[in-house]
């Protein structure tokens, strides 16, 4: 359906790969790839045009599929391939601006739920994060996270935030139990004891406590009000980043 979709606005499909398909943007309808002449019409194209996206699919769920959508402007080319280097900050925020537009766009072709708000890379995909902790044998940690995502798909925002907390939750004890620390009677004094042992700074502890205390709060022990997509996507993704920091800076 997409592709037929794209095609109608002279955009042409690759060939696939395992699970992702990538479209670029056609400079004549109907006229085959060449990636020398392709790259000769970038160089003249509006920088803030979209000129390729990518949609890779995630996972399988028995009510729909998380895909990961990307798009790259005109302007991602000239630079990496075409070697300019040359564009005032309105071209920059330009392209910015075009290439979400156009994600939402895709997403409103097959009726597609956004999971994740639109954001300009860098990131740190999230399978990458995920790969770094199965690679520290913290599987069960994997699974907590799959399942905040699934929940989010399924509307079950308090069912997310709860499997955001435990991952963070078990994030600790595995930092506890690997540098022989006992438990305290609550994370935020375990938080403080990896302090103490020089494990982490202050303020990075501060931050911690503070986002531990927050994702307790959101709706998790009906201390706050009923959270939405909006809070469990910032659940979600606020504990990557903490577990990533965790696999990163105390492997």
């Amino acid at each position: 359906m997409l592709a037929d979709t794209l095609s109608k606005w002279s955009w042409v499909t690759l060939p696939k790969i395992g699970e992702s398909v990538k479209f670029l943007f056609s400079f004549k309808k109907g006229e085959p790839y060449q990636k020398g002449m392709w790259y000769e019409h970038i160089r003249k194209l509006r920088t803030g045009n979209p000129a390729s996206v990518s949609i890779t699919t995630v996972e399988y769920y028995d009510n729909g599929i998380l895909v990961e959508v990307e798009c790259r402007p005109a302007m991602w080319y000239r630079i990496t391939n075409l070697k300019e280097k040359s564009f005032t900050e309105n071209e920059v925020q330009e392209a910015l601006l075009e290439c979400k537009i156009f994600v939402k766009q895709i997403m409103s072709t097959f009726r597609g739920k956004e999971i994740e708000p639109v954001s300009v890379y860098p990131i740190i995909p999230r399978r990458e994060i995920k790969s770094r902790l199965l690679n520290l044998g913290l599987k069960k940690i994997v699974d907590l996270l799959d399942k905040a995502e699934r929940h989010v798909v399924q509307n079950n925002f308090e069912a997310s935030l709860t499997s955001s907390r435990t991952a963070f939750e078990k994030m600790v004890d595995w930092q506890m139990k690997k540098r022989g620390l006992g438990k305290t009677n609550n994370y935020k004094n375990d938080l403080e004891r990896l302090k103490s042992k020089g494990y982490l700074d202050t303020d990075t502890t501060k931050l911690l406590q503070s986002y531990y205390r927050c994702l307790s709060n959101l709706g998790t022990h009906e201390k706050g009000v009923k959270p939405s997509i909006f809070e469990a996507q910032m659940g979600y993704g606020t504990t990557l980043i903490m577990l990533d920091y965790f696999a990163n800076k105390l492997p």
